[in-house]
């Protein structure tokens, strides 16, 4: 192969861009390059790469090849608010949504208020009393979603089948879901039941699939699906909720910048080797 790669991201994306850079340039026969969106810009100037993997980028770039993650689907994933409204057009299983402060009820409390664009746990309220979530709203809050007790937490790394790579229009057999790790609680004693959020910050970690029933694993996994379908992207980190009690997924979002930098896990290599394997009806052989 000796087709040029080039790995575009921005600030959140950073580590794992150079990461999978480096990945796919071990594995690639061609050159792979990465960098920010000025970097791109330049490169453009001197010569133009076969293909580009956005990871999480949305500002618009100048170049008429082939991308894996295009800018539009980056942000319609990036836009939780109007990715959760895709859920729901889509029946995806998610929390119910309330898309403003007032259409909440007291029957539906307790809810979680979010803004359109988070990461790492911030813009979240949880709301108890109908005060508190008009106080989101006033902080900033764009919309709400029902609170699911007493689940289990899911990344399911989801990627486009080959065959349906370049496909205007897929359903959820265009997908496969090839690495899924579970949240785990690793900090001291046992956590805070108070503490809603399950954030590395107080000591949830995400780690190997735990000892689970395959069928509950292989609903999570399709939910997955569902959701990165709705939304047309090549590949995502899906986060999924899996309510024991009811055996039933429920998505929260999907991450287009998933993190790959970390030396202990083996993601960046898995999203290298799906990567290329996508793209290689399109590369050039040697």
């Amino acid at each position: 192969m000796n087709d040029m790669l080039f790995v575009l991201y921005q600030n959140s994306g950073v580590y794992s861009g150079r990461a999978l850079r480096k990945m796919l340039a071990g594995m690639h026969g061609g050159k792979v390059l990465g960098g920010y969106p000025k970097r791109f810009a330049g490169i453009l100037r001197k010569s133009k790469p076969s293909h580009v993997i956005n990871l999480g980028t949305t500002g618009e770039i100048s170049f008429d090849g082939s991308v894996v993650n295009p800018r539009e689907m980056v942000r319609a994933a990036s836009n939780k608010r109007q990715a959760r409204i895709a859920f729901r057009e889509a029946d995806v299983p998610s929390p119910k949504l309330f898309l403003r402060g007032k259409d909440v009820t007291k029957t539906d409390l307790p809810v979680v208020g979010r803004t359109s664009y988070h990461n790492k746990g911030k813009g979240f309220w949880f709301c108890k009393t109908l005060a508190e979530v008009r106080r989101a709203v006033d902080r900033g809050a764009t919309h709400f979603l029902e609170f699911i007790p007493k689940t289990r937490e899911y990344r399911v790394h989801t990627f486009c089948r080959k065959k349906a790579f370049g496909k205007e229009s897929r359903e959820t057999e265009d997908y496969v879901s090839v690495k899924l790790v579970e949240k785990v609680w690793q900090g001291r004693n046992k956590p805070d039941p108070r503490q809603i959020q399950k954030n590395h910050e107080f000591g949830w970690v995400f780690l190997g699939q735990q000892d689970r029933r395959e069928e509950e694993l292989d609903v999570v996994r399709y939910a997955a699906k569902q959701a990165i379908a709705s939304l047309g992207l090549d590949f995502g980190a899906v986060d999924v909720m899996y309510k024991i009690k009811d055996k039933r997924p429920y998505v929260l979002e999907v991450n287009s910048t998933p993190s790959l930098a970390d030396d202990t896990a083996d993601t960046c290599e898995v999203y290298a080797k799906r990567i290329l394997s996508m793209l290689e009806p399109k590369l050039t052989k040697k």
